[in-house]
């Protein structure tokens, strides 16, 4: 299977980052710096073996409950009953420098370093991992989170998804079950930035 079921087919489908031509030298050098060299590194290093595309971990699904806040969309759900801490996926789309290459009206654009400027745009193209939602509305706190990680498969540095281990009976740390909806926190950032806008659309 080339692509994951419900996948929408006017959206390309990516197997592997894609890197927009205005990255710079220094930012591509970030990128491709396996951290195995810095001995103070932090991130984590994702072998081959867990970024296999399309991903066994997840599926898309279509969300019907009318309470959803993305209800008649698509979310993204386990395939798999998933451990707390363990990886789910990487986050693939248009690796873009800040300034120009940013699409101000992008929901999909997650930073991979600040400091660099680096950040991936699943906008226009992506994996499954654009359809993670975000917790508010569904559940009381996110069940996973991104981050940066050093991806194997393509030799460089990725956004990626891990699980969240929530409070379960007898004090164990409770994952993601199989057929459970994934979802993050998009952050302050994003909805301050959704209300300012739909401000700006209500004064036109």
């Amino acid at each position: 299977m080339s692509k994951p079921k419900n996948w929408p087919d006017t959206l390309p489908y990516l197997t592997a980052p894609l890197h927009s031509k205005e990255l710079s030298p220094s930012q591509l050098q970030t990128l491709r710096t396996n951290p195995r060299n810095s001995s103070s590194h932090t991130i984590q290093i994702i072998p081959a073996s867990s970024t296999q595309t399309p991903s066994t971990n997840v599926k898309i699904q279509p969300i019907q409950e009318p309470s959803h806040p993305a209800n008649g969309q698509y979310g993204l759900f386990a395939a798999r009953d998933l451990k707390p801490g363990a990886f789910i996926l990487p986050y693939l789309g248009r690796v873009h420098g800040g300034g120009g290459g940013t699409d101000p009206h992008s929901d999909y654009d997650l930073w991979l370093d600040r400091d660099a400027d680096i950040a991936v745009d699943a906008g226009r193209e992506g994996n499954e991992g654009r359809f993670v939602n975000d917790y508010r509305g569904v559940k009381r706190r996110p069940n996973a989170e991104f981050g940066a990680a050093w991806c194997e498969r393509w030799g460089q540095l990725c956004v990626a998804f891990w699980v969240v281990g929530s409070p379960g009976k007898k004090g164990r740390l409770e994952g993601i079950r199989k057929g459970e909806e994934i979802l993050v926190s998009y952050g302050k950032c994003f909805w301050e930035e959704r209300m300012a806008e739909a401000e700006r659309v209500g004064e036109d």
